[in-house]
């Protein structure tokens, strides 16, 4: 398994296909191999969600016989154990959720930096750990255990891949 990191993100649709395509050589690889499409759907950069769902449904209609996985972001990044964690959606705001092994304890929500100890209180007490934009997450290996545990969802109709936003843009 070969795994792509870009940490910045900010530019992500100028460089997705020359991204995908260095991913593809370096593997020896083309396009039209690629059978399993393992997805984040949200909450997260508004652009960069878009872009990945969009990539994903325009192959999926292209060939239907794709598989296509997908978890929620905040889900993806907890993992395993009690977690609280936080995506950073800038303005001094985080995407937030609380996860027990798996299982969201505490919803979606869109909160203030300020706010995190305070809304959070009862699981920082219980020892719940923090993780905050995939600080020290070793992808690779954090994609097989959510596979083991059988924590992504196979998308049979192009319709339902969709993302999951939190931000009000009006």
């Amino acid at each position: 398994m070969d795994q792509f990191f870009q940490d910045n993100t900010k530019k992500v649709s100028d460089i997705f296909f020359d991204c995908l395509n260095l991913f593809l050589e370096r593997n020896h690889l083309q396009l039209n191999a690629l059978q399993d499409f393992y997805l984040t759907t949200g909450p997260g950069s508004y652009t960069g969600v878009r872009i990945g769902i969009s990539f994903v449904k325009t192959l999926k209609v292209l060939n239907p016989q794709i598989n296509v996985l997908t978890i929620d972001t905040l889900k993806f990044q907890a993992g395993d154990g009690t977690k609280i964690s936080l995506l950073n959606a800038r303005s001094g705001k985080y995407y937030a959720a609380v996860f027990n092994h798996f299982k969201m304890e505490q919803a979606i929500q869109l909160i203030s930096q300020d706010e995190v100890g305070v809304v959070f209180k009862e699981y920082l007490a219980q020892g719940y750990q923090t993780v905050i934009d995939y600080t020290n997450l070793a992808f690779a290996q954090h994609v097989l255990d959510l596979m083991d545990h059988q924590q992504f969802c196979l998308i049979k109709q192009v319709v339902d891949i969709k993302p999951k936003y939190i931000k009000s843009f009006l």
